[in-house]
């Protein structure tokens, strides 16, 4: 499915200037180029004009992991690995789906142990299991550890909903981060 990086789009206007069906256009009340499922043939010169690389075809199905304490709220007030449950999320075609809450089995551990703690990486990391985006307003010190495995990903909306909607429309930029060889993580907006 072709996918329009709101983040990197310019609305120069190449992409509409290149596609044969007219299935791509610059929205100018947004200013960014926008393509009509429907009516586009897959053609990709879109895609392979761009010049910001704003226009990927993401074929990949991601599995998230978003931390909370209450289902609403991106866990407000530490790490990621601090959340009590793990609402998970299923990306495909565009679509971003819920699939199940998982507890977080180390949040009932002893909150004496530093940060950093490896078992705790390890147990965060066993509970994720199938999962390849974690989401969180913060990550901690096992960030080291878990990012070779997950795509770290800051986003400091606090409500949920709010911040599906700035997943489905930063997800090139989420796979270009699991692409990568060497993962830092990436903060959205």
């Amino acid at each position: 499915m072709l996918h329009v990086s709101k983040n990197k789009c310019v609305g120069c206007g190449i992409c509409e200037s290149q596609c044969p069906t007219g299935a791509v256009f610059v929205d100018k009340a947004i200013g960014i180029a926008v393509i009509n499922k429907d009516e586009c043939k897959r053609c990709e010169m879109c895609l392979e004009n761009c010049p910001q690389n704003a226009i990927r075809d993401i074929t990949d199905e991601l599995v998230i992991a978003i931390g909370t304490d209450d289902g609403k709220t991106i866990k407000p007030d530490n790490h990621f690995g601090m959340s009590q449950y793990f609402l998970i999320w299923k990306y495909a075609n565009g679509r971003l789906d819920f699939i199940e809450k998982r507890e977080n089995v180390k949040y009932q551990e002893d909150e004496t142990k530093i940060h950093g703690d490896p078992g705790k990486a390890k147990a965060t990391a066993s509970a994720l299991k199938g999962v390849d985006v974690l989401v969180g307003k913060m990550m901690g010190p096992n960030i080291d550890r878990l990012k070779n495995k997950f795509v770290p990903v800051i986003i400091r909306e606090p409500l949920i909903e709010e911040a599906n909607k700035i997943i489905r429309n930063s997800i090139n930029e989420i796979v270009e981060e699991k692409e990568k060889g060497e993962r830092r993580g990436i903060i959205l907006t």
